[in-house]
């Protein structure tokens, strides 16, 4: 005799980027195991590949993961967490005037999600030449995990990877249809100013964001600090 199936409650989100409404289950036992195997190994690639399959799995919608952006895969997965755990989560902040750690309970649904106004930023270089950049996808972060993105050739290699199109007065050119070496030397031949054009550009990348504010356990005094991205809610 066949064993009885529990059915999953089902609700939606919005996939911040994209503007597209998707239906999700909380994820099961199962799931729990592969992100807490995920967790104990403490390896950036392994978490990132666990959230996607999870993901994969919790989304009804048909959606590729790889495609999302990193703010898209954080927003669907906070959400999954609230459904799954609970609807409040304790962190860990440091107080800014003493540096005593203090704990404090906050809300899912308080946590900000990203507001995308464009899928894309164009920026001018000069008068008639531009670059138009998209958000770092999921599958190229993916591909940079292990490395120092501090650096100035990581960097770059994830500039690369988000360029959309090149264009001047008179033409477009998708990046699509250039070789990797190419959008390269591109990059190489702006001046200073015009590449920290660019490199500004990550500085304004939404993020899922809180403002916490608490009073410290051992001073007494107030704290005010805006936590961003997904890992400053767990723990």
């Amino acid at each position: 005799m066949a064993l009885p199936v529990l059915n999953a409650a089902k609700y939606k989100t919005v996939i911040p980027s994209l503007g597209k409404e998707v239906e999700y289950r909380p994820y099961l036992v199962k799931e729990e195991k592969i992100l807490m195997i995920a967790l104990e190994s403490n390896n950036q690639n392994q978490i990132l590949t666990a959230m996607k399959d999870v993901i994969g799995s919790c989304v009804y919608d048909d959606i590729d993961t790889n495609r999302l952006t990193m703010f898209d895969l954080e927003s669907i997965f906070l959400r999954l967490r609230a459904a799954s755990v609970g609807e409040t989560t304790e962190v860990k902040s440091k107080c800014v005037h003493c540096e005593t750690e203090n704990k404090t309970i906050i809300k899912f649904d308080d946590i900000k999600a990203p507001v995308v106004k464009s899928k894309s930023t164009t920026i001018e270089l000069t008068k008639d030449v531009g670059i138009v950049l998209s958000y770092p996808k999921v599958g190229d972060m993916e591909k940079h995990q292990d490395k120092d993105l501090s650096g100035v050739d990581s960097l770059m290699e994830i500039l690369i990877d988000c360029i959309d199109s090149i264009y001047d007065a008179e033409n477009v050119y998708p990046a699509k249809d250039s070789k990797k070496e190419e959008l390269k030397d591109f990059i190489e031949s702006l001046n200073s100013d015009q590449f920290a054009k660019l490199t500004s550009f990550f500085n304004d990348v939404p993020a899922l964001k809180y403002d916490l504010n608490f009073k410290c356990t051992k001073c007494g005094k107030d704290n005010s600090i805006e936590l961003l991205g997904l890992s400053n809610f767990f723990g």
